[in-house]
């Protein structure tokens, strides 16, 4: 979320899940509330987390490029 620059709202949003969904996976494993999070979820957040990065690089290229010209 912070590396995204989310809140816990947004990211739950951009997950499709309910924040409160979001919320029980994120307290410790120690909480009655707390329920593990499924391999989908982590590939989508790992996906989400690449298309991050691979936008930012190509902005950063776009931005050099338009520099030059």
């Amino acid at each position: 979320m912070a590396t995204l620059g989310m809140t816990r709202g947004e990211f739950a949003t951009r997950l499709g899940c309910a924040k409160r969904t979001l919320d029980k996976w994120l307290l410790p494993d120690t909480s009655n509330d707390y329920r593990t999070m499924n391999e989908t979820i982590w590939s989508l957040i790992r996906e989400i987390l690449e298309h991050e990065k691979l936008k930012n690089k190509y902005t950063q290229l776009q931005q050099n490029l338009a520099k030059k010209i």
